[in-house]
């Protein structure tokens, strides 16, 4: 028999949705364990694998299909509890977090402000850079400028304490 498994880890639980061959669906539910994402996650796979009358190796094994999901990092941001980061935007568009038109409950009542952005302005720098909104490279990135030596220099000033990660392009 083949299962196709589906996991959400979320801020308090972790849901899993296996489906049978025949299409049924099973659910678990498991505590999300921050410290450690695999305990929560194979809990749950545990929990719905014994509606089956199976283990959780046994339906691994024969899984055809695996997805994941999780809402960490969005409740991260939204919590405000991530280390210092820098983000880096096309030329052209370095007020992409600042000017928006969504992160409003009513967008048609302007008596209060909008929420601050994820990452502040000082922290965001252009790249060389242009994608159509076909999704085609007009103008390639310039990986020498996506280090951002501007951004490294800004960080050090502030001594900010964040690391930069080095850009690497996706190979397909």
């Amino acid at each position: 028999m083949s299962f196709r498994i589906s996991v959400d880890t979320g801020g308090t639980f972790t849901d899993v949705v296996i489906a049978d061959a025949a299409g049924r669906l099973h659910v678990g539910k498991a505590l999300t364990t921050p410290e450690r994402a695999f305990t929560g996650l194979s809990a749950a796979i545990e929990d719905a694998a014994r509606a089956l009358g199976l283990s959780l190796q046994q339906v691994l094994a024969e899984a055809t299909l695996f997805t994941y999901g999780t809402t960490r990092a969005t409740n991260a941001i939204v919590e405000r509890k991530v280390a210092k980061t820098a983000l880096l935007v096309p030329e052209g568009f370095p007020e992409i977090l600042v000017l928006k038109e969504g992160g409003r409950f009513d967008p048609h009542k302007w008596d209060f402000d909008y929420p601050k952005p994820y990452i502040p302005r000082r922290y965001t720098f252009e790249v060389p850079e242009r994608i159509t909104s076909e999704r085609t490279v007009d103008r390639p990135l310039e990986e020498a400028a996506a280090v951002c030596p501007a951004a490294r220099r800004a960080f050090r000033r502030r001594q900010a304490g964040a690391q930069l990660f080095q850009y690497h392009r996706d190979p397909r």
